[in-house]
C-alpha cells in the first residue's frame, strides 16, 4: 500500500533533477507538481508516473507558489520537497512511524549539503527543516524567497537526514544568489527595514570574514573561499539593492 501522504514541489526547468527524484517517490499515494513555465521535458518528465499530478502556475514567489501547491494535496499528510532533494531510507522510514503512531503533527529534520557528491567542511549550525507534516497543520507566511512552514501542533524530531545536491558551477550559483537578493531585498523593503551608507560599506566584508571564519569554511579549501565569498556578495546586493529601492 501506498503511504497516505502527497509530495507537492514547484518546478522550473528541473528535468534532471525530477529523473532523479520522481522513482523514488512511488511509495507516496500521490505527487503534485506545479510547474511554473519549463521550456525542458519537466512535464512530460513528471506526466510519466501514475501517482503524479501536473499542473501550472505562473511565478507568484515561493511561498506564494508553495502554499498554491499544498492547496492541491488531497492526502492527510504532506510531504514537501525540491527537486535536488532527495530522502533517505531513515527518514522515509521515520516518516511511516509517524503516520502510524500518529502522536505528532510534524517532523523535523536536518538538510544535508551535498555539492558535487562533497560534504562542505565548516561548523556552521545545521540546517533544521519541517517538510513532513499532518495536512492542515501547517501554512507559509508571505515571503518572495526563504520561505518557511508554520506548524500548529506538536512536533517531533528525527535524527533521519534529507539529501540536497547543489551541483551547480560558481558561476550559477553566484546567479542564483543575484536572484534571491532581489527577492529578498523586496521582502525587507515592503516589511519597512532600510538601508544606510554603513550597510553597503560594511555587509561584504562582514559577511565574509563572519563566513569564512565564523562558520568555519576555512576548513573547505579554496571552496570555502567561494562559498564565503558568495554569501558576501548575497548579503552586499540584498542591501544595495534596498538602497536603490529606497532612494529610487
Amino acid at each position: 500500500m501506498r503511504l497516505p501522504a502527497s509530495v507537492y514541489l514547484i518546478a522550473l526547468n528541473e528535468a534532471e533533477n525530477l529523473r532523479r527524484l520522481l522513482p523514488q517517490l512511488q511509495e507516496f499515494a500521490e505527487i503534485i507538481v506545479v510547474d511554473s513555465g519549463s521550456v525542458d521535458d519537466t512535464v512530460s518528465i513528471a506526466g510519466g508516473f501514475a501517482n503524479t499530478k501536473v499542473s501550472y502556475r505562473s511565478w507568484t514567489g515561493f511561498s506564494d507558489q508553495k502554499s498554491h501547491a499544498l492547496a492541491l494535496c488531497t492526502q492527510p499528510w504532506v510531504l514537501n520537497l525540491d527537486a535536488d532533494e532527495a530522502l533517505t531510507p531513515e527518514l522515509l522510514a521515520a516518516m511511516r512511524t509517524l503516520i502510524t503512531e500518529d502522536n505528532a503533527d510534524a517532523l523535523q529534520c536536518e538538510r544535508i549539503l551535498l555539492r558535487w557528491g562533497k560534504r562542505p567542511r565548516n561548523f556552521s549550525k545545521k540546517d533544521i527543516l519541517i517538510r513532513f507534516f499532518r495536512r492542515g497543520a501547517g501554512h507559509y507566511e508571505y515571503a518572495k524567497v526563504h520561505e518557511r512552514i508554520t506548524i500548529t501542533g506538536r512536533i517531533k524530531t528525527t535524527t533521519a537526514t534529507l539529501l540536497h545536491f547543489e551541483n551547480l558551477t560558481f558561476g550559477q550559483r553566484m546567479a542564483k544568489s543575484n536572484q534571491y537578493s532581489q527577492l529578498k531585498a523586496e521582502d525587507k523593503f515592503a516589511k519597512g527595514a532600510r538601508c544606510s551608507i554603513w550597510h553597503l560599506l560594511l555587509v561584504f566584508p562582514v559577511s565574509f570574514l563572519a563566513c569564512y571564519f565564523g562558520k568555519g569554511f576555512f576548513l573547505d579549501g579554496g571552496e570555502g573561499v567561494l562559498t564565503s565569498m558568495n554569501h558576501a556578495y548575497y548579503n552586499f546586493m540584498k542591501y544595495a539593492k534596498l538602497w536603490e529601492m529606497q532612494n529610487h
